[in-house]
């Protein structure tokens, strides 16, 4: 028979104090859900307090789901029932939480109310609180928010004025460090990212990656040479990309595309050796000229294979856009480079019509002299 077990008291006077002293109000815990129900969502600390959450913090967002870890902070003590929240709503917001919300920066809910010069009215419980321009939150900043439901910290509290200014910011931008420091673990350089398209510019397009701006350069958006961004993509399209660069301390991320699209080099290149090709002039530089066979290739014709003069003005004679003829000289697939020349496909054309005019005269047996005579004589 297993002896009764005692209690004593002085042990459970000890442990009901220092329950008590972890559970200061606004104090921070990292808690389990254990069961869902209508009005209140369980949960159970770490040092094994159980406690409520009510369901109204989580209306227009996802609900926890059992065994999933939230962070809460500790409102009161009622009856033997521990209150928590993980963001004060409704009634929870009165004159000693709001004091309590800015000390220990508890969030907020709150509405987007009247735009007034400066910011918006905001209404937070039965109170009207303020929330400047500068403290919005960037996500949303461009939007009409009038109506817009939103978490908030309490930045300020004027107990005089009984002024209460609010942030938005400051949240998001607490929320967007914790986010960096998990990404830091998950991803590197080589990492494959899927993002969404924000803007498009010359230089390139801002993309959103997982809440943080990243660039794609122009040159990585494509293997296509000189395209126009936003004839071949759309704001708000997906993408997948390659992480090229990370520098978090300045929050700078560069996303190339190129991998997860069809590289032309890697194909049989429908280019060789030896063709005689028309081409676009794309650019033309000091040392040559850019031409351009079709949207995925590109050479490069030097000043010397120009057809020019020894030092003439490429300018003075081509412009981007002329189309010209071309001699491919040699492809290097490795580089992903080829040559081209106008004055080896000159010499090439004349060549060919020479090859030409000797193959009809060896069928019609007749010598140049003889056609030259036979045409003086009919003129005759």
């Amino acid at each position: 028979m297993k002896p009764k077990k005692t209690y004593d008291f002085a042990s459970l006077l000890e442990e009901s104090f220092k329950k008590r002293k972890n559970l200061e109000v606004g104090s921070r815990h990292t808690a389990k859900v254990t069961t869902l129900r209508d009005d209140f969502v369980f949960i159970k600390t770490m040092d094994n307090t159980q406690g409520i959450v009510s369901t109204e913090e989580f209306i227009g967002l996802e609900s926890p789901q059992e065994n999933s870890e939230i962070q809460v902070f500790y409102l009161r003590e009622n009856h033997g029932d521990y209150y928590f929240t993980t963001a004060l709503v409704g009634s929870d917001i009165n004159q000693d939480n709001l004091q309590i919300a800015l000390e220990r920066e508890i969030p907020i809910w709150g509405q987007y109310s009247i735009e007034t010069q400066g910011g918006y009215e905001v209404r937070i419980g039965e109170f009207t609180a303020y929330c400047p321009y500068s403290q919005i939150d960037p996500s949303i900043k461009s939007k009409s928010l009038n109506g817009i439901r939103s978490k908030f910290v309490v930045h300020e509290v004027h107990p005089k004025s009984k002024k209460i200014i609010l942030s938005s910011k400051k949240l998001s931008d607490a929320e967007k460090e914790l986010k960096k420091e998990i990404l830091k673990g998950e991803i590197k350089e080589g990492s494959f990212v899927t993002c969404t398209i924000k803007s498009i510019h010359a230089f390139g397009m801002i993309v959103d990656m997982n809440g943080f701006d990243a660039l794609v350069p122009s040159s990585e958006a494509s293997f296509k040479k000189n395209i126009d961004l936003n004839k071949e993509f759309q704001i708000g399209q997906v993408v997948r990309g390659r992480i090229l660069g990370l520098e978090w301390k300045d929050n700078k991320i560069s996303i190339s595309l190129k991998d997860s699209l069809d590289d032309p080099w890697s194909k049989n290149i429908p280019l060789k050796e030896g063709d005689i090709l028309t081409a676009t002039i794309d650019s033309i530089k000091p040392f040559g000229m850019f031409v351009k066979f079709n949207d995925h290739f590109h050479g490069l014709v030097s000043n010397k294979e120009s057809g020019l003069p020894h030092r003439a003005l490429l300018s003075s004679h081509y412009k981007a856009g002329d189309t010209i003829e071309v001699f491919i000289t040699e492809i290097n697939p490795s580089k992903k480079q080829i040559a081209a020349s106008v004055s080896k496909a000159k010499e090439a054309k004349e060549k060919m019509d020479y090859q030409s005019y000797i193959s009809d005269q060896s069928v019609s047996h007749v010598s140049s002299f003889g056609l030259l005579l036979q045409t003086k004589l009919k003129k005759k």
